[in-house]
C-alpha cells in the first residue's frame, strides 16, 4: 500500500514537473519578441532542391541566391551603412555574387562598412588578422593565401542588429553592432604580439578611383574612399594604443608611415594582446565631408560600449518589428514571417517600392510597418530620399514605368501633392516620350522586335502604364482622356498569338517569331522569363485577359498547367529565373502576383492552396531558405503578406486579393490621432486547414476574395473560418471582376 502510494506520488510528481516545464516552455516562447525571431543568415545561401532550380545553374555559374548581407545595420538608415562580412567580390555577373558574401564561400575577407544586394556598395574593408602584415586578399578557392581566413560555421551567427564570426586561420572572434552612420567592431584574440587591423582602401567594389588614409594619433585613424561613383569618408577610433602602424601603396608596406595616398592604399596597426583580450573599434562615416564622419561618430557612439549601442539597435528593430504581430503558428513560421519582415524593412530601397513596377511591392504592409506619417514623408520628399526625381510612363527593365506610384498612393488616401499637375507631366511623355521604344509602341500599337530587346514586356508594360493614365484621367474627370487610354490599354491583345495562346514577339510588318513557351530569357524577347510567366504579366485588365484565354474555365485550366506541369528538361536554365513550382517562377518578381489570380476567374480555393504550398516550401528560416534573389525585400514582402492573408495584383488599386492566411492572429497597430488596431483572425488554422469556409470583416459577411487597403485605416477585424477542404461556394461571386 506505502508501495503504491511512493509511486503514486513520484508518477503525480513527475506530471506535475512535466506540466511546469511545459508550462515555462510555453511561458517562454510566449516571452519571445519580434526581434528575437529574426535570423540575418536566412538568404545567404543558394536554395539547392534540384525541382525549384528551373534547370540552373547554367554551364560554369553559380546558383543564384537571395544575395542578402547578414551585416549588422539598424531600421531605415537612409543610406546604405551594414557593416557585414564579405567573401569575395568575383562571380560570373554582376549580382550573382551580390552583397559580396555568401554563406557557402567558407572564407572571410574582411567586413565592409557599405554593402548592397546589386554589387554596388562595397567599401571601407577592415580585416582583423594575426601574424605579419599582407597586402594581398587571397581567392575564395585559397582561402589560406593572403589576408583572407577560413571561418568556423558552426560560430557565425546574425540576429538584427549584429552579426559574429570565428576566423579560424588567426583564432580571432569578430563581432559587429552599427548605428545610422556608424559600424562598431569587437575582435577576441589570442595571445601574441602580432594582433593586427588592416584598412584596406584599395579592395573595395566598384573598384576604389582614389583614397587616402592618415594615421592621426595612437588610437585614430581617417580617410576617404571614392570609387568615382560614390565617396565615403571616415573616422575610426581604437580602444587601445597601437603598438605599431604603418601604411601601403601598391602592395609595398612602409612600417611607421602615417599618410598613403592614391590606390591602392591601406594603413594598419598592431597590438600586443593576452589571449581573450578584445580590441574594439568604433567607425564614423560620412558621404559629405571628414567632419561629419566624426560628427557622426560623437554623436552616435560616444562611448566605447559594444553592447550599448548593440542593444540600441536591438531596441529600434523590435520597435519597427512590433507594428505588426502574429500569434500563434509553427517556430518555423514565425521565423520566416520576422525575418522577412527585418529584410522588408533594412535597406535604402525599402520605403519607395515604385521603381520596380506594380507586381513586386505589398504597399499595405509596409505603410503599416513603419507609420503613414513616416510614408507620407518619403513620398513627399522623395528626391532627397533617393526615390526617383520624376514619376514615368515608360519602364527600363520590366516595360512599367512609376505612373502607377502616385495614384496608388492617392488611393490609399495620400494627398499631398497635386495629382493634376503629376497627370499631365505624365500625359506629355505617353504622348511624345519614351525614346524609340514610346515612338514604335504609338505607332505599331506595340513594341516590334529590334527596337529593344525586351520587346514583349515593354509590350505589356506600356500597356499597362497606359491604364494606369485611364484611371488618372477617370479621377481627374478627364473623359475624353479616359477613353483615348483606355483603348490604348488594351494594346497587350496585339502580341497575343492565338494559333499558340501565348504573347509572342512580332515584326514591324506584322509577322510573328514564334518561340518555344518554356525557354527563359534574360535580354532577348523577354525581361529574365518565359512565354508562361509572361502570359499573367497583364494587371491592369485581368478580365480581359480571362476572356482572351477562354473565359474563367480557360483561365483556369492555364493556371493549372503552369502550377501542375514540371519544367521541361531541355529547357535552356537561366540564373535570375528560379524558385520554381512546376512552370511558376517565384524567385523573379515580377510574377508573384499570379498565385492570386484564381481568384478572378471564380476558383479562389486554388489560390490558397498554391499560395499555402509556396509559404511552406519556397520560404525556409535556414541560409539556403530565399528561394531568389531579395532585391531590397521584394521577396520577403510577398511572404509577409501573404502570411497575413492578402496580396497585392495590382498596386494600383489599393485592393488586397486574400489568399490563405498562416497565423491564428495578425494584429496591424494602427497610427493616427485615435491609434488603433486591425486584426486578421483565423480560426482553426494549421497546415491542414488552409481553405476558407467563410469570413467577416468589420463584423459584415465577406464573399469575395478582396477588401480594399483602406479597409483597415479605421480599425476593426478580418476574421476567416478555416478547414480542411475547399469552399466552393466561398468567394466565387468576383469572377473576373474589377
Amino acid at each position: 500500500m506505502l508501495n503504491n502510494y511512493k509511486k503514486s506520488f513520484i508518477a503525480t510528481g513527475a506530471i506535475t514537473a512535466l506540466v511546469f516545464a511545459t508550462t515555462l516552455a510555453n511561458a517562454q516562447k510566449k516571452q519571445l519578441r519580434p526581434v528575437d525571431y529574426v535570423d540575418p543568415m536566412v538568404g545567404t545561401a543558394p536554395m539547392m532542391d534540384k525541382n525549384h532550380l528551373g534547370n540552373n545553374p547554367a554551364p560554369n555559374e553559380d546558383l543564384y541566391y537571395g544575395s542578402v548581407n547578414p551585416a549588422a545595420k539598424v531600421p531605415d538608415p537612409n543610406g546604405t551603412l551594414q557593416l557585414g562580412p564579405v567573401s569575395g567580390f568575383d562571380g560570373c555577373c554582376y549580382h550573382v555574387r551580390g552583397s559580396g558574401y555568401r554563406y557557402d564561400d567558407g572564407s572571410i575577407m574582411g567586413f565592409t562598412h557599405f554593402n548592397a544586394q546589386y554589387s554596388k556598395d562595397n567599401y571601407l574593408l577592415f580585416m582583423p588578422t594575426v601574424g605579419g602584415i599582407t597586402t594581398d586578399p587571397g581567392t575564395i578557392e585559397h582561402p589560406f593565401i593572403g589576408y583572407r581566413s577560413t571561418k568556423d560555421t558552426l560560430r557565425e551567427n546574425a540576429s538584427a542588429g549584429y552579426y559574429t564570426v570565428f576566423l579560424t586561420k588567426y583564432g580571432i572572434k569578430a563581432e559587429l553592432t552599427a548605428t545610422k552612420n556608424c559600424g562598431m567592431h569587437r575582435y577576441t584574440f589570442p595571445a601574441t604580439k602580432q594582433a593586427n587591423v588592416l584598412i584596406d582602401l584599395g579592395n573595395s567594389r566598384p573598384e576604389a578611383t582614389d583614397a587616402s588614409v592618415t594615421v592621426i594619433d595612437k588610437r585614430t585613424i581617417e580617410g576617404y574612399q571614392n570609387s568615382g561613383r560614390t565617396k565615403i569618408y571616415f573616422r575610426a577610433v581604437f580602444s587601445k594604443d597601437f603598438a605599431l602602424s604603418g601604411t601601403w601603396k601598391n602592395d609595398v608596406i612602409t612600417a611607421n608611415s602615417s599618410t598613403a595616398t592614391g590606390t591602392p592604399v591601406g594603413a594598419y596597426v598592431t597590438f600586443n594582446t593576452t589571449n581573450g583580450e578584445q580590441v574594439l573599434i568604433k567607425v564614423g562615416t560620412s558621404k559629405n565631408s571628414a567632419e561629419e564622419a566624426a560628427s557622426n561618430l560623437a554623436q552616435e557612439i560616444p562611448g566605447m560600449d559594444f553592447e550599448s549601442v548593440h542593444q540600441m539597435a536591438v531596441a529600434q528593430w523590435n520597435d519597427v518589428l512590433s507594428h505588426i504581430t502574429v500569434d500563434g503558428g509553427a517556430d518555423f513560421d514565425r521565423k520566416n514571417f520576422y525575418t522577412s519582415m527585418y529584410h522588408l524593412t533594412e535597406g535604402p530601397a525599402y520605403a519607395g517600392g515604385w521603381q520596380g513596377g506594380a507586381f513586386c511591392t505589398p504597399w499595405t504592409v509596409r505603410i503599416f510597418m513603419r507609420g503613414r506619417d513616416w510614408f507620407n514623408d518619403r513620398l513627399e520628399n522623395r528626391d532627397k530620399n533617393n526615390l526617383g526625381s520624376r514619376w514615368s510612363w515608360s519602364g527600363e527593365f520590366w516595360g512599367i514605368g512609376s505612373a502607377w506610384a502616385p495614384l496608388g498612393m492617392y488611393k490609399r488616401g495620400f494627398k499631398n501633392f497635386n495629382l493634376a499637375e503629376i497627370y499631365a507631366k505624365l500625359r506629355e511623355e505617353a504622348m511624345t516620350g519614351g525614346g524609340a521604344i514610346g515612338d514604335a509602341y504609338r505607332k505599331y500599337g506595340y513594341v516590334p522586335i529590334g527596337v529593344v530587346n525586351n520587346c514583349i514586356n515593354h509590350s505589356l508594360g506600356l500597356a499597362y502604364s497606359d491604364h494606369v493614365l485611364a484611371e488618372y484621367a477617370k479621377e481627374l474627370g478627364k473623359m475624353a482622356d479616359y477613353k483615348l487610354f483606355s483603348e490604348r490599354s488594351k494594346n497587350y491583345k496585339n502580341v497575343y498569338n492565338a494559333s499558340v495562346g501565348f504573347f509572342m514577339p512580332r515584326h514591324a510588318d506584322g509577322s510573328w517569331l514564334l518561340i518555344d513557351p518554356y525557354d527563359v530569357h534574360a535580354e532577348s524577347i523577354f525581361r529574365e522569363g518565359n512565354s508562361w510567366n509572361y502570359l499573367f504579366y497583364v494587371m491592369g485588365d485581368i478580365p480581359g485577359l480571362v476572356d482572351l484565354l477562354g473565359g474563367p474555365k480557360g483561365f483556369s485550366a492555364r493556371l493549372d498547367t503552369m502550377f501542375n506541369t514540371p519544367m521541361p528538361a531541355k529547357a535552356f536554365p537561366l540564373r535570375d529565373v528560379t524558385g520554381f513550382l512546376n512552370l511558376y517562377a517565384h524567385g523573379n518578381e515580377v510574377y508573384r502576383h499570379i498565385p492570386y489570380l484564381y481568384n478572378y476567374s471564380g476558383q479562389p480555393w486554388k489560390t490558397q492552396a498554391v499560395v499555402r504550398e509556396i509559404q511552406k516550401t519556397l520560404y525556409r528560416p535556414t541560409p539556403a531558405g530565399m528561394c531568389g534573389m531579395d532585391d531590397y525585400g521584394q521577396q520577403s514582402g510577398w511572404y509577409v503578406s501573404s502570411a497575413m492573408g492578402f496580396y497585392h495584383v495590382d498596386n494600383l488599386t489599393g485592393y488586397c486579393d486574400i489568399g490563405s492566411p498562416l497565423f491564428p492572429k495578425v494584429t496591424i497597430k494602427l497610427d493616427g490621432a485615435t491609434p488603433g488596431k486591425f486584426e486578421i483572425i483565423a480560426h482553426n488554422v494549421s497546415d491542414k486547414n488552409k481553405y476558407i469556409q467563410s469570413a467577416t470583416l468589420n463584423g459584415k459577411p465577406l464573399n469575395i476574395p478582396r477588401f480594399h487597403h483602406n479597409e483597415i485605416v479605421a480599425g476593426g477585424s478580418l476574421v476567416f473560418e478555416m478547414g480542411p477542404e475547399p469552399n466552393y461556394k466561398w468567394g466565387t461571386e468576383m469572377v473576373a471582376a474589377k
